[in-house]
């Protein structure tokens, strides 16, 4: 008799990726496939959510084929994705219009308006507003197009719309609705008040469900493309830091990880009790582990940043892949010759909040060598990340190891940079996914394949490789750190100004 298996589908900001995991929580199979993201001028990024869904139909049947295994076998299908992605759908349940993703700002102007709500938005959110999240991207949408408050019959994040591929149910999970500025975090659902503030039709917001919850099945027009069988259980599913936080095991008050993508996002589980003391730096949404919320700091770009070195600064990039990277900024010393690279290229999030601020490269001169680039690149991108663990400090969060996931976490200058940088001991899990397989999880707890999470997720996380800090050079670093740590307030003002002539 065939055994389970469960399908974990991550919509990331660059790809689908797709996973097939067994009732031993091993991968048997995987796929993925990129996707274009569209720079409107030097705040807006979009993507088209019909690519979210072409990329998962063509990836979860490349998965199951990888692992070899019927479509009568999979038990449950789970879907997580990059947060918080905005797409308006019509009556049919058709797009609108492109989706909005994380990294749009153009909101931002509608959190200036509503600055004196500010206190009463962080009491019902945990949140600060910011054109990062959910609502002030919908303010902007209607103000840009009144129409759409008629026309639009429905708000999905990115989960939600593959999730309306897959089943023809509209749904939200509690941790996208937890960083939508739209949510009660006590309450775990929308909030009529904020809908009302923001300016947000009511009946654009679905129904709101727990990661785990089964939404509805797979359809057959859905199964044609997919490789599912209909009637396959699909769950509400969950962000991918989350659902990367999952796969980490991180199950316990302070237990830590980093995830590295186009963007670094460091989380921490944290007793729903204390959570609220994180107000202010960094950011809070609810997690499927029982009594634990999320807190986490979000860079906007880190890893993006070496894919815009990759693609607009090199003659031949499809030679120059992110491993071949990694090991150049390896020939470079400490330091970056002399380098300092502030990350912000398309504004911050925590711990600064400034979507005016952008990058730089600060100590150049004429000796400075395309691998002093790079791997300032990486230096610069952990600096951000010392930041942000040093606003956890301030809430005892301080981790004692640091477990990195993501496609950062393959690059073994990089992960001896972020030790040596923040002096903290970091772990690659020895088999690291990320956000598809913590997905594929939480599936496996929703249809009762798995009766206990937490026991799971603690059991599967073994160590692959641990990066120790060297002493002498986290001396070192902390002194390039305080650099840093000033060059961002000497040059807020010229950003600003630089802001207004964009």
């Amino acid at each position: 008799m065939s055994r389970p298996v469960v399908v974990g589908v991550d919509v990331g900001t660059t790809s689908v990726k797709a996973v097939v995991v067994d009732d031993t929580w091993h991968v048997r199979g995987q796929a993925g496939e990129e996707y274009p993201t569209r720079y409107v001028g030097a705040t807006g990024a979009e993507q088209d959510p019909d690519d979210w869904w072409r990329a998962t139909a063509s990836c979860v049947s490349a998965a199951l084929s990888d692992a070899g295994v019927a479509s009568s076998d999979v038990a449950a299908v789970g879907v997580s994705s990059q947060a918080p992605t905005v797409v308006l759908l019509d009556s049919d349940g058709r797009p609108l219009g492109p989706a909005l993703v994380w990294l749009d700002r153009r909101g931002q102007s509608e959190c200036a308006r509503r600055a004196g709500d500010t206190d009463r938005i962080v009491e019902l959110t945990g949140n600060r507003p910011d054109s990062y999240y959910a609502a002030p991207k919908l303010a902007w949408l209607l103000r840009e197009n009144p129409g759409l408050a008629t026309r639009a019959a429905a708000m999905v994040m990115a989960n939600g719309y593959v999730v309306h591929r897959l089943t023809g149910v509209v749904s939200a999970d509690t941790t996208h609705t937890g960083l939508s500025l739209l949510n009660d975090l006590d309450a775990g659902d929308w909030s009529t008040e904020l809908a009302e503030l923001w300016g947000v039709p009511r009946r654009w917001l679905p129904p709101v469900w727990e990661p785990t919850a089964v939404v509805g099945t797979v359809r057959p027009e859905a199964a044609s493309v997919t490789g599912l069988a209909a009637g396959t259980p699909v769950i509400a599913g969950l962000v991918d830091g989350a659902a990367a936080s999952v796969e980490a095991g991180v199950v316990a008050h302070g237990d830590v990880c980093e995830m590295t993508g186009q963007s670094t996002v460091v989380n921490a589980a944290v007793e729903v009790a204390a959570a609220r003391a994180s107000t202010g730096a960094l950011s809070v949404m609810p997690y499927p582990i029982p009594g634990h919320h999320l807190v986490f700091g979000a860079m906007v770009a880190t890893g993006g940043i070496l894919r815009w070195f990759r693609d607009e600064l090199t003659e031949d990039s499809t030679g120059d892949t992110y491993a071949a990277l990694d090991a150049l900024a390896g020939t470079a010393p400490l330091g970056s010759g002399g380098l300092v690279m502030l990350p912000y290229f398309l504004g911050e999030r925590s711990p600064i909040w400034d979507s005016d601020a952008r990058g730089a490269f600060v100590g150049l001169s004429l000796s400075t060598s395309r691998a002093d680039l790079v791997r300032a690149i990486l230096e610069g991108t952990a600096y951000g990340l010392a930041h942000n663990l040093d606003e956890m400090t301030a809430l005892n969060l301080r981790p004692s190891t640091l477990r990195v996931v993501g496609g950062g976490s393959r690059g073994r200058t990089w992960n001896q940079i972020k030790a040596d940088v923040t002096g903290v001991p970091v772990e690659v899990p020895a088999e690291s996914l990320g956000a598809p397989v913590g997905t594929a999880l939480v599936a496996a707890a929703g249809v009762g394949l798995l009766t206990d999470l937490v026991e799971v997720a603690r059991a599967r996380y073994a160590v692959g490789e641990r990066y120790e800090p060297d002493p002498a050079r986290h001396a070192a670093y902390r002194r390039r750190y305080q650099i840093y740590r000033e060059l961002y307030p000497s040059l807020a003002k010229v950003h600003q100004m630089l802001a207004e002539l964009r």
